[in-house]
């Protein structure tokens, strides 16, 4: 969305997030709502940059949020340094939203001295916060710039706040009460960064009524396919705590459903209420408002594998297959890999190194945007998808959406995601893989039968109606967690 139009369209909550004012405008300050949407996840990428896999579906449904009419749903974020949620800064707004705002939740921004103003009280209703909030004063205070104006507006919340410091270490004003251990109202569905991160304070009882969004257990059950730089070895015990407090989960397939209650029921926990909901087709979706789904023949015939390079995505499975047509004199079309570099590549790196030739055959394009991303699959012969283990696997589902054939491993979830209309083939069976592989490219008939099968069986899946499920789903948690 454009900067200068969000400038003019922001949140109706106060800009400062911190959660202080003077007592009247404590009072008039409206109620966290009773929907919530956890936006803290997507602050970590930068704006306007191609999104895939849990970004994308959680940029989905902030932006479903930002869009609602219904004025009990909001946007938020996280703040650390309270152990609370809070509505979205204007900045923060800016920076995660994609589309135009409801009217129920916007107003001008109030200019820099206003929100000053409100920075330099809120310093002084919290002074002993730490580093981080005085980054958050200074953005909302420059509505996100992060230029001069910024970098001196930080600096005077820091000296401010060390002089409230020092004040109160003299005698001469009384502290201020810490932050007030009461949770936000309502019901927050929480990022998957709140899963991963240190700060257990993001899902402890003082934070509030949570739900969570359950892409997968792979950090619990496959942790040997997780980089050593990762963060999410604490994802089984949060989860685990989030279970025991009631929180209902939102998976978009029933494997993980599935397969996370009988984790739970091992580890001697109740089941937790799990919400289906369908993955929204979000890339075809966006597609069709460019008017570009319809088929385009590209020069040279190509397959495509949209993920990230990492080991669990199993991309040393087809480099090693394309090696082996090359060995072979079998011309196999182009292979193009689309997605950033991830962890525990290593392997994959060094068989490239050992292989040069292979790079003849085989694309790696980094990360792409989504219309770049169209462009692939709008005039790929077909896709592949050969990952150990999904939770759901986009990259599958999206071919079908814009009505190539895909081969996909036997993991439960992608034969879920693929409706069960495509050829799998177990991730460790490279011979079947490359038969797969080689029939595909060269029996039209059944490339053809493929396409068919598509078009007949396969409707992709509207945002709204996941929005819709999802939020049915949050309400109905909300509803029976009033009446418990």
């Amino acid at each position: 969305m454009d900067s200068n139009r969000l400038r003019q369209k922001q949140t109706m909550t106060e800009p400062i997030d911190a959660g202080v004012t003077s007592g009247n405008e404590e009072a008039a300050r409206p109620v966290l709502p009773v929907l919530a949407i956890d936006a803290t996840g997507l602050m970590f990428w930068p704006p306007g940059k191609g999104l895939a896999g849990i970004p994308r579906v959680e940029s989905f449904l902030v932006n479903a949020a930002l869009t609602d009419p219904d004025p009990c749903v909001e946007a938020v974020a996280f703040r650390p340094s309270e152990g609370r949620f809070r509505p979205l800064a204007p900045y923060e707004l800016d920076h995660v939203a994609a589309g135009p705002i409801s009217p129920h939740r916007v107003r001008p921004w109030p200019g820099r001295r206003a929100a000053m103003t409100q920075a330099f009280a809120a310093v002084r209703q919290r002074p002993w916060d730490k580093r981080e909030t005085d980054r958050h004063l200074a953005k909302t205070v420059t509505n996100g710039s992060k230029g001069t104006a910024y970098q001196a507006t930080r600096l005077l919340m820091r000296a401010y706040r060390l002089y409230q410091r020092a004040r109160i270490r003299l005698g001469a004003r009384a502290d201020a009460p810490g932050p007030d251990a009461e949770g936000a109202s309502g019901l927050v569905l929480i990022s998957h960064h709140i899963l991963t991160q240190e700060d257990r304070s993001a899902v402890s009882g003082t934070a509030g009524k949570l739900a969570f969004l359950c892409h997968d257990l792979i950090p619990t059950l496959r942790p040997d396919m997780l980089g050593a730089g990762t963060s999410e070895g604490r994802y089984g015990s949060y989860l685990e705590q989030l279970v025991r407090s009631g929180a209902p989960a939102f998976c978009a397939s029933d494997e993980v459903g599935t397969t996370l209650t009988d984790h739970m029921r091992k580890a001697g926990i109740a089941a937790p209420v799990v919400y289906r909901f369908p993955m929204p087709s979000i890339l075809h979706e966006t597609a069709s408002r460019m008017g570009a789904t319809s088929r385009i023949e590209a020069g040279e015939p190509f397959v495509i594998y949209c993920s990230t390079i990492e080991v669990r995505k199993n991309h040393i499975l087809l480099a090693r297959i394309w090696q082996q047509a090359r060995e072979e004199g079998v011309k196999l079309p182009r292979l193009v890999c689309a997605g950033r570099w991830g962890w525990m590549i290593e392997p994959l790196q060094a068989y490239l190194k050992a292989h040069p030739e292979l790079l003849q055959s085989v694309t790696f394009t980094g990360l792409v945007s989504d219309e770049e991303l169209i462009r692939y699959y709008r005039s790929a012969a077909f896709g592949v998808f050969p990952s150990h283990i999904e939770g759901w696997g986009y990259g599958a589902s999206e071919c079908l959406d814009f009505g190539i054939p895909v081969i996909v491993s036997t993991a439960p979830s992608l034969i879920e995601a693929s409706g069960g209309l495509m050829p799998a083939i177990d991730s460790n069976d490279q011979a079947g893989w490359y038969a797969a592989i080689r029939r595909m490219a060269e029996d039209k008939q059944w490339h053809s039968s493929l396409v068919s099968r598509i078009a007949e069986q396969h409707r992709p899946t509207p945002a709204s109606a996941s929005w819709a499920a999802i939020k049915a789903g949050l309400q109905a948690s909300a509803s029976r967690a009033s009446k418990a």
